[in-house]
């Protein structure tokens, strides 16, 4: 994707990120030489069949397609056909994200959707260029509870069972067992699990009388999506979906939303019923997060930490040349530098220098990332883990001093990150020169719950935006990749309950090893590509 002089707007062109999107999901790389793809000409149309079930309604407009079983409940749907003329492929969305969705399972003939845990699922549709050409969502009602003979005793209870308690009260023949609240009985409309207009005519006009009072009393009005509000955060609705951001370092298990008087947990997705703005009661998944501080490059945050302090501070050590010591003196320049609402971090060099001549230099990358460095000079870098400031240039891993992770408990779904990378190769084989970002949630018991991460090996000429998905259960192959900040973890499941996040960006992946040698041999030595630079304007966590 690309970006010109007015990359701010163009971020949040949807056609563009939709490029990026879908460039992510192919692991491609763009310059500024390539230009946009064009549009394909997608079809308004969505061509739909499914076993045992039917399509009631088809709206273009909002991309919704409503559907219902022909005969009592089933607990999955079976697609015979599905298709969008002018798509290349259509894919059955892994989140509940309506513009930005992670890619699940193909949806082909035969796919089967259990019907029991949701009334819903998107349909995301590629064009020709593996890009989101767009999202359609399909929904259902959830069988509500039908009238049975010998309901009448519990007809005037206070609460109506949930949606979710009447699909899991249902049997295998499709009917249920609860009873139905009159409400609907007496309105004549009938749930999935058969007709209930027979028995609303057996009722008296007595009984009828004190069902309908109590179903008035167990069925208060919904809450407007409009009306939502919170208390020093936001609430963005999208399709349907109710993200609430909150401030780093909120509670989010226990977030109250105005005018609800009941609070809730809502790390992770929580369903609530609300009344859209034509009057229609839905059920909407309603999740919270919080983006990191700082996370806009505007200006250092006391959130993230970088190597460039140290870099900055001249330090001193010693060189023993035939047991004579030799003060040694180990200097270089910040290399994590703030310019407008831009960061730069540069891979440089750090030079050791005895009477004035110089000795030995050593390359190290520009690191910033959660947590802290405790290094306080050239030497941390220069002299990390040996007793000498070696003029050979023996490799000295400064990660020691890295300390990785901040307090979070959010779960999102993917990252996005705005960036360009100035590439300089480096000659060492085993440490090929590239520009690394990563995120990583990780567990109270250092258990990987979710990862994701993207390199650059060749220089980008212009700003690109990417959105990575982060993997839950699953360490998105980081760990055998030799980056520093992941060596005390392992894979968890996925389900764990999030404690901490792990971020990182690198102008040189591997280059938290300072190495080098003297002017014969630093070359082949160096694990990072000097003048490497990593260039970040802004980064978001998706949910």
């Amino acid at each position: 994707m690309i970006f010109a002089e007015t990359k701010r707007f163009l971020r949040w062109n949807i056609t563009a990120l939709f490029s990026c999107v879908a460039c992510l999901w192919v692991g491609c790389s763009e310059s500024s030489e390539k230009p946009l793809f064009p549009e394909d000409e997608i079809s308004e149309e969505m061509e739909l069949k499914l076993s045992g079930w039917k399509v009631d309604s088809l709206d273009t407009e909002k991309q919704v397609v409503r559907v219902s079983p022909t005969k009592g409940w089933l607990d999955s749907l079976v697609i015979d056909s599905l298709a969008l003329p002018g798509s290349s492929a259509l894919y059955l969305a892994a989140d509940d994200d309506l513009v930005d969705p992670a890619l699940g399972e193909k949806l082909v003939p035969g796919t089967v959707i259990s019907t029991k845990d949701t009334n819903q699922f998107s349909v995301v549709a590629l064009d020709s260029y593996n890009r989101i050409a767009g999202v359609w969502l399909v929904v259902w009602k959830l069988p509500e509870t039908p009238k049975s003979s010998d309901s009448k005793a519990d007809s005037s209870s206070d609460a109506k069972p949930s949606s979710s308690e009447s699909a899991d009260s249902a049997d295998s023949s499709g009917e249920n067992k609860s009873s139905e609240s009159s409400s609907d009985s007496s309105s004549g409309e009938s749930g999935f699990g058969g007709d209930s207009s027979e028995s609303a005519d057996s009722n008296s006009s007595s009984s009828e009388g004190v069902v309908s009072s109590s179903s008035e009393a167990a069925q208060p009005q919904a809450v407007k999506l409009a009306d939502l509000s919170v208390d020093g955060g936001t609430v963005q609705v999208t399709g349907f979906k109710v993200y609430v951001e909150m401030p780093y370092g909120s509670d989010l298990s226990s977030i109250q939303l105005i005018p609800l008087d009941t609070t809730n947990n809502l790390i992770r997705p929580v369903e609530m019923e609300f009344e859209d703005a034509e009057g229609n009661v839905g059920t909407y998944s309603v999740v919270a997060g919080v983006q990191l501080p700082g996370s806009d490059f505007s200006a250092r945050n006391d959130f993230w930490a970088t190597t460039s302090d140290a870099m900055a501070e001249e330090g001193n050590g010693t060189y023993y040349l035939s047991f004579i010591p030799i003060s040694v003196t180990m200097s270089s320049e910040a290399n994590a530098v703030f310019e407008g609402s831009n960061l730069t971090i540069k891979t440089i060099s750090v030079a050791g220098s005895a009477l004035n001549i110089d000795g030995g230099w050593k390359m190290a990358g520009g690191f910033y990332y959660a947590g802290s460095f405790t290094g306080v000079n050239c030497s941390s870098i220069y002299q990390a883990s040996n007793e000498e400031a070696s003029a050979d240039g023996s490799p000295a891993d400064f990660s020691q001093y890295m300390i990785h992770g901040k307090p979070f408990t959010g779960r999102p779904s993917a990252f996005r990150v705005l960036y360009k990378y100035d590439h300089h190769q480096n000659t060492n084989e085993t440490y090929l020169q590239k520009a690394l970002i990563y995120v990583v949630l990780v567990s109270a018991d250092n258990k990987i719950v979710a990862a994701g991460s993207l390199t650059e090996e060749a220089s980008l000429d212009d700003w690109v935006e990417k959105m990575v998905k982060l993997n839950y259960g699953s360490d998105a192959g980081l760990l055998t990749a030799g980056y520093t900040g992941l060596s005390d973890l392992s894979v968890g499941t996925g389900e764990e309950d999030v404690a901490s996040i792990r971020v990182m960006f690198a102008s040189s992946a591997f280059a938290y090893v300072a190495d080098g040698g003297t002017s014969s041999q630093m070359k082949k030595r160096f694990r990072g590509g000097e003048n490497s630079s990593l260039t970040l304007d802004d980064f978001k966590l998706i949910y």
